[in-house]
């Protein structure tokens, strides 16, 4: 008998840690699936966020936007509406018509603004510029350096693109570089360490030159109202300069109260252009085209 009860005591010990084992790993299974749910919830959570966040980042890089600006969008809203008027006293029986004081006073206004939203806008453009230069840097590195121009930068990387070599591309490329420019950059282009865009990077550089392109045509808009009213309120400038001169000029300085602020012996430097090592060598047009 007491053998016996030994036996079966020594079996129940036996049993008891199989079924404390059978029961821990229940319970780590149970919570390895509760943390796996939780880590799986705050990964899924943090990625939301993370969308959520670059989507308001590119909403607030679009509403940020200079051109988005309702004082901009007004005033040329006001610019387009006299020129509007002026097309239509041209085609009026009385093309002669002068204006009132008021209307005077009004036009006085409106060239001002338009020379501090062509300050703006060159500020804009400039800018523009270096986040096209920073966005195309990863496939063809040494082209800022070559093209700085802003414009002519544009047009060239809307024609290479992600093509590998250059010289494919060359005959596109003379209807906006000069034959000296188009050998420097085949020669830059089949040495370059660059790569090929992926198709989101390439998308975000044309996006950019999109919006350079929006730039300069409000800023071309905007210089040829300011031209046509140079020989009314500034006509000794204009007879010495002409109306596009003039108008860059008043451009450069802010009106026409800067602009005769400004020493006779600098008026030559305004518009000048920055050196770079490539536009010094030769091989590329400057940022800047001095006005004088």
């Amino acid at each position: 008998m007491a053998d016996a009860l030994l036996d079966d005591l020594d079996d129940l010990s036996d049993v008891e840690p199989e079924e404390e084992t059978n029961n821990n790993a229940a319970e780590e299974t149970v919570a390895g699936n509760d943390d796996g749910g939780i880590i799986s919830a705050e990964h899924q959570a943090h990625n939301t966020a993370n969308g959520n966040n670059e989507t308001a980042t590119d909403a607030t890089n679009n509403n940020s936007r200079l051109l988005n600006n309702d004082a901009l969008q007004s005033h040329l809203q006001s610019i387009r509406t006299i020129q509007q008027k002026d097309n239509n006293t041209k085609m009026s029986s009385n093309p002669h018509h002068k204006n009132s004081k008021e209307e005077d006073e009004h036009e006085h206004q409106l060239i001002l603004t338009s020379n501090k939203h062509l300050a703006s806008l060159r500020s804009e453009l400039h800018n523009t510029h270096l986040d096209i230069c920073k966005s195309y840097h990863p496939k063809f590195p040494e082209l800022e350096e070559l093209i700085t121009d802003p414009f002519q930068y544009r047009a060239a990387i809307g024609i290479i693109q992600n093509e590998l070599d250059v010289t494919n591309v060359n005959e596109q490329l003379n209807d906006v570089l000069s034959s000296n420019q188009i050998i420097t950059i085949s020669v830059a282009g089949s040495t370059t360490n660059g790569r090929m865009l992926t198709q989101e990077e390439l998308n975000q550089v044309n996006n950019a030159c999109l919006y350079l392109d929006e730039l300069q045509s409000v800023q071309n808009e905007l210089t040829s109202f300011v031209e046509s009213r140079m020989e009314q309120w500034s006509p000794s400038v204009c007879a010495l300069v002409g109306p596009a001169m003039a108008a860059q000029l008043l451009a450069s300085t802010g009106g026409l109260a800067e602009l005769a602020r400004v020493p006779s012996c600098n008026l030559q430097l305004l518009g000048k252009n920055r050196s770079t090592s490539s536009s010094r060598g030769g091989m590329a047009t400057q940022s800047r085209t001095q006005h004088a």
